[in-house]
């Protein structure tokens, strides 16, 4: 492994740091689509460039809630190169500054990239980025390159990936593996001999253990005559098993220009920097799909519990082939992912949509599941979850049927992630400008969402807020009445479920204030809903601890 050179930072270009305000919706006609959850609030668009053709964009979140995100555009500066621009959002992804602007090494689309934060103070948040730069065709291999940069966005230090095709990026600084100090990073990577009719593709784990000051492990996962391709890292970790452990999933098919082939898993055992077990070929479950999968996605949980069977639930989601130009989003779970390789198929939908591009995360905060993909029959991306035991695989709570404002979707690509901060989920995807452009967007029900009243000044009733906002004792929630009418108001979770109920009762003309005790209540976003007959409005409460 070669360590980054000097003129490695010549490779970049810092552009300005001038806040740039998100906007809603795309500016132009789309195709529109009604939100299907009042938690989703407008679409806001990450960096409103129409010259940029935006695409592949990742999201992660600091500790604080700090927001990044990263998206691939072409720029035709210096002859026409693939540049990956980074933004920086400190008010849950409402606004967004740019970060960082990175110029590529060749005028071929990245073949994948990622981005990931470390961190558990501002002084010592780390940004991490890799991705790789193809020497000919998608998939044939090239170099690939990992970097850091401080908070503020000066780079650190970086390294090449020499042969490089296809990479992911895994950290435990939510809960650190044991003898990593202060945290773990993994990067795998798939790299081939860069012959495309006679191959032998070996998937590789880099792992550091001091936050990426050094990568000095190096596991061999598996070396394959096949073609490694849509590789996808996570890390796990539960009380009985605290050593922590990377566990990766990737596609094996016939030739680089194929996408289609055997999904394996492997996870490392007995810690983070350990040998990976023996792959599990996941498609010889579902003898109709073998060799027919591609896109594979992997989600563990970690958290500070153990899941019903006292050990780590595993979930793999990945685009299962029905007809040349039909998917369908499968999943593959396995319970005691530590100890067993017996997983499991399911299906989260009995719909023939074509339903493709999935992307999962877990929440440790509600112990869950995070699902999204893209319906290209109904151009939408739901938003499903499902709690950490599985005990109904196949039926995923809807959050939202679809989070996205439009139907302006190719290939969306959608990602979901967690901000630490608000405890719940978030999403980005490509949407489609009318020039043709891809343009970078995101949503989540906590931010975006403004709880703004339905009630207009011609109704009986007027909403008017809680105070004070944030909260950690009481919350008292005032409206005004213009005759006397039953008024109900609810306390619910972020995804929709009623916790309490504030008030009940008859109010007679005038102004009122209620009172509510949310001391017993986590820290969190929550969501009050206010019926005054007829008429309803809603807001979002922040309890603080």
């Amino acid at each position: 492994m070669k360590t980054r050179r000097t003129f490695f930072i010549l490779a970049f270009f810092i552009i300005s740091l001038e806040g740039i305000h998100a906007q809603t919706g795309l500016g132009e006609k789309g195709v529109p689509l009604k939100p299907q959850s009042p938690l989703f609030g407008k679409d806001i668009v990450i960096h409103d460039s129409s010259s940029q053709n935006q695409r592949q964009v990742k999201i992660c979140s600091a500790f604080n809630g700090w927001l990044y995100a990263a998206y691939e555009y072409f720029t035709p500066k210096y002859g026409g190169r693939e540049a990956i621009e980074i933004l920086k959002s400190v008010d849950n992804g409402i606004t967004w500054n740019i970060f960082y602007d990175s110029l590529g090494t060749g005028s071929v689309p990245f073949s994948s990239f990622d981005i990931d934060v470390t961190g558990d103070s501002v002084s010592n948040i780390k940004i991490l980025l890799e991705w790789v730069s193809p020497n000919g065709p998608i998939g044939y291999g090239g170099d690939g390159e990992f970097v850091r940069f401080d908070g503020n966005g000066n780079y650190l230090d970086g390294i090449i990936l020499g042969g490089a095709s296809y990479i992911a990026i895994g950290t435990d600084f939510m809960y650190p593996a044991n003898n990593s100090n202060p945290n773990s990073i993994g990067i795998l990577y798939s790299a081939n001999n860069m012959n495309p009719n006679n191959s032998k593709d070996s998937l590789i784990l880099l792992s550091s253990g001091n936050d990426g000051l050094s990568f000095n492990n190096r596991q061999v996962i598996t070396i394959s005559s096949s073609h490694i391709q849509n590789v996808s890292l996570t890390y796990g970790r539960s009380p009985s098993w605290s050593s922590g452990r990377y566990f990766a999933t990737w596609t094996e098919t016939n030739a680089f220009t194929t996408f289609l082939g055997h999904i394996f898993t492997a996870h490392s055992d007995p810690d983070f920097n350990s040998p990976f077990t023996r792959p599990v070929c996941l498609d010889s479950l579902d003898p109709s799909g073998i060799n027919k999968f591609k896109n594979p996605k992997i989600a563990c949980q970690f958290s500070s519990s153990d899941n019903d069977s006292a050990n780590l639930s595993e979930v793999v989601m990945a685009e299962k082939q029905l007809s040349p130009n039909n998917y369908d989003t499968r999943g593959f779970y396995n319970l005691q992912a530590i100890t067993s390789n017996h997983f499991n198929e399911f299906s989260i939908t009995s719909s023939t949509n074509n339903k493709t591009e999935p992307d999962i995360n877990f929440n440790p905060y509600n112990s869950t599941f995070m699902l999204t993909y893209y319906d290209s029959t109904l151009s939408s991306l739901p938003f499903l979850t499902n709690d950490v035991n599985l005990a109904n695989p196949g039926t995923w709570n809807i959050i939202s049927n679809a989070y996205n404002d439009n139907g302006n979707l190719v290939s969306p690509l959608p990602k979901v992630d967690l901000n630490y901060l608000q405890q719940a989920g978030m999403d980005a995807w490509i949407s489609q400008r009318t020039n043709g452009n891809g343009v970078a967007l995101f949503d989540a029900p906590y931010s975006t969402y403004t709880g703004v009243s339905e009630i207009n000044s011609a109704d009986n009733a007027s909403l008017i807020g809680a105070y004070p906002n944030p909260c950690s004792n009481y919350v008292k929630i005032t409206f005004e009445m213009k005759e006397t009418e039953n008024v109900t108001i609810s306390l619910m979770s972020i995804i929709g479920q009623q916790l309490g109920t504030i008030t009940n009762q008859n109010y007679s003309e005038g102004r009122h204030v209620v009172q509510y005790d949310v001391s017993d209540f986590p820290q969190g976003i929550y969501l009050y809903d206010f019926r005054a007959g007829e008429i309803r409005g809603s807001g979002k409460i922040a309890i603080v601890r």
